[in-house]
């Protein structure tokens, strides 16, 4: 079912909402963190956004639904979004709207993810435990839809005891069928908010530039590539490859650049920034050097020229992240060389194929040492230290700076995750891409452990964090500027060029009449 069939099945009339304004924070709607892809991707950052922004619906829930029992609760919730709320199905585009811009935008209409942001704030607000629940509907899919489940017993959190469900998007509150579901738990009886807000502000740092990637690519070269008769260039070719080929995969790889960097994990910082460097160099080096030199064909030539224009655009954007990540994490001791290499090497699609008139280029790549440990504890355990040495030190840090006993909780909570840190390294190569894939998870869970016992530490992170998430809004805010200016006036020389051509072919086509009115005699 296409997206507008959706939108218009369950379309829905509105209340007013005009008693519940000024419950309201206002909102321009700058707070919109993209993902690019579909709900699979956009979930891992719900939790933390509801985090975030849960301040947004504190009136709303105090003066609306707090007087409501826990048994109504999840009804009068679901009652209110499903009246308040248009749907809209996001594009390709996923977008992660605050509860405030929901508002602002409700008569536009709102997808089932900031449906459950919304409704998870005003849960977080009441003191209410709840999962955010992604679905595969039908067996062969992927996840494409996500709502609020609540479970009845509070104290356990058992969803075997059974549960309620908040889902925005349709008119009943039972819950849909579906293949599979997979959960994310959300709760206000934890330190889950402090770390949330570290990993938020993170999260929003590698969300800025991919913002300004996808604006790049999706508003900026789409809009401008007509394709060519060629095979290779077709307009349809095109859009597909940028967007499965570049945008995801680079996506993905900022994404991960961002968990790396939040985990303080030196190791992954240098190969995914390496990764990422590598791709943009070698790609505009291939670029570059195919647009200088092919003139087989003026449309492949044009479409050849304009991509490039824009790929020095993304790399801009990539050296905004990096230049700040440097200025920003004195702690890594950061070098900088350049290498050289066959650009069919890379693996984004940067619109010439890796294959055609392949040539050596150059690229940069960075190694990060850890100079200076700033904090000087290490939660995350990481390769370059004895597994005993290190637990030891942190056991014996907690000890010496709280002397409550809170180290003993501490071991008891991290050996499990060492073991399977351990065990994991034993079977795959250390730095490979396979081993952090599978130790992504337990890295994430060592961190948090640690945040739920050194307050210190959040304190620190939050400083590192916010730090770098000013400089990347001031940057790029200055930056989406300049480049959307420039492609406001591009689009206006073209026009202006048009207009020009098109009079001049009027002008010869009206002399062509005259003088097929009035011909010169002879």
């Amino acid at each position: 079912m296409s997206p507008e069939a959706i939108n218009t099945l369950l379309y829905r009339p509105l209340k007013s909402g005009v008693k519940f304004k000024h419950l309201m924070p206002f909102s321009d709607c700058s707070s919109v963190l993209l993902a690019n892809g579909d709900t699979k991707v956009a979930i891992e950052n719900m939790a933390m956004w509801s985090i975030k922004y849960k301040h947004h619906t504190k009136l709303l829930a105090e003066k609306k639904f707090k007087q409501h029992s826990f048994n109504n609760l999840s009804k009068e919730l679901h009652s209110f979004l499903y009246h308040h709320f248009q749907y809209k199905l996001d594009g390709y585009e996923q977008k992660l709207r605050s509860p405030a811009c929901s508002w602002s935008t409700r008569s536009e209409g709102i997808d089932c993810k900031s449906y459950s942001i919304f409704a998870s704030t005003v849960l977080l607000n009441l003191g209410v435990s709840h999962y955010l629940r992604r679905i595969i509907a039908n067996q062969g899919e992927d996840y494409s839809h996500v709502y609020v489940v609540v479970p009845k017993n509070q104290k356990t959190q058992n969803l075997k005891d059974g549960y309620y469900t908040i889902d925005g998007t349709v008119k009943f509150t039972e819950e849909v069928d579906h293949y599979k579901k997979d959960d994310v738990f959300v709760t206000p009886r934890s330190n889950y908010t402090l770390n949330g807000a570290i990993s938020a502000a993170l999260s929003n740092s590698a969300g800025k530039v991919i913002t300004v990637v996808t604006d790049i690519l999706i508003k900026g070269l789409l809009n401008e590539l007509f394709g060519c008769d060629d095979a290779a260039y077709e307009a349809p070719i095109v859009q597909l490859k940028l967007k499965r080929d570049l945008l995801e995969p680079l996506t993905r790889k900022l994404n991960n650049l961002g968990h790396a960097i939040s985990i303080n994990n030196a190791v992954r910082v240098e190969h995914i920034f390496n990764s990422v460097l590598k791709e943009v160099d070698l790609g505009i080096a291939h670029l570059r050097n195919e647009t200088a030199y092919s003139q087989r064909d003026e449309c492949i030539a044009q479409t050849l020229a304009t991509a490039l224009k824009y790929a020095e655009k993304v790399k801009k954007a990539v050296d905004i992240f990096y230049v700040n990540f440097k200025n920003n994490y004195s702690h890594f001791n950061i070098r900088e060389f350049h290498g050289k290499a066959n650009v069919n090497e890379r693996t984004l699609y940067f619109v010439v194929e890796n294959n055609s008139n392949p040539v050596t280029g150059e690229y940069r790549f960075i190694k990060i040492e850890r100079e200076k440990n700033e904090y000087g504890i290490e939660p995350v355990f990481g390769f370059e230290v004895n597994h005993l040495k290190w637990i030891a030190n942190n056991v014996s840090y907690l000890k010496n700076t709280y002397k409550d006993g809170r180290e003993k909780q501490y071991k008891k909570e991290i050996t499990p995750l060492l073991d399977k840190a351990i065990k994991l390294r034993e079977k795959y190569e250390i730095g490979g891409e396979m081993l952090y894939y599978f130790e992504q998870p337990i890295q994430s869970k060592m961190n948090d452990v640690w945040l739920n016992f050194d307050d210190k530490y959040s304190e620190f992170l939050k400083e590192k964090a916010s730090k770098n998430y000013q400089a990347n809004e001031i940057a790029f805010a200055a930056y989406q500027a300049r480049y959307t200016k420039e492609i406001e006036e591009d689009r206006l020389a073209k026009k202006r060029k048009k207009d020009k051509m098109q009079l001049s072919i009027g002008l010869a086509v009206a002399a062509a009449l005259l003088f097929a009115i009035n011909p010169e005699k002879e």
